[in-house]
């Protein structure tokens, strides 16, 4: 009887932790991270040059750095959130400041300055394939390989 009882409560959690899953708002773009905030109706093509690159870290040693580069172009300063500085590295495309590049990606806003996340960083030839049109980042599971075309 207690083992009945016991797997009746187990089962009523299992079923309450499905509920609270699948209660979560799903859109469109949604994605780890940053991801969670690009909007395809918000996507633009910026070309210009870079500013400066940083990696910015949480400050804790499980957290991998994220490349942020200041992109200006013809109209504006923007930043624009690259992604882990790992997937950047492992792609062999080097940014640096005084690069003239194209950027497509969704604007938004996080706490009130405007940022880029990119589908893709073009410099020359070379594309640096960063997301899909959703959102949803090349290094979040298949797609890895992918990471540059052209030469």
């Amino acid at each position: 009887m207690k083992k009945l009882a016991i797997l009746a409560i187990i089962s009523l959690i299992g079923l309450f932790a499905a509920g609270v899953v699948l209660a979560q708002p799903q859109g469109q773009g949604m994605a780890p991270g940053w991801g969670r905030l690009y909007n395809p109706q918000t996507v633009e093509t910026l070309k210009g040059e870079i500013a400066s690159v940083d990696v910015a870290t949480a400050g804790r040693m499980d957290i991998p750095g994220r490349v942020i580069l200041n992109l200006k172009t013809a109209k504006e300063t923007i930043m624009v959130y690259v992604g882990p500085e790992w997937y950047v590295k492992e792609q062999g495309i080097k940014l640096v400041a005084g690069d003239q590049v194209e950027v497509k990606g969704s604007r938004v806003t996080m706490d009130g300055k405007p940022y880029i996340i990119p589908n893709y960083v073009k410099k020359g030839e070379r594309v640096l394939q960063l997301r899909d049109d959703n959102g949803i980042p090349v290094w979040a599971g298949k797609g890895m390989g992918r990471g540059m075309q052209g030469k």
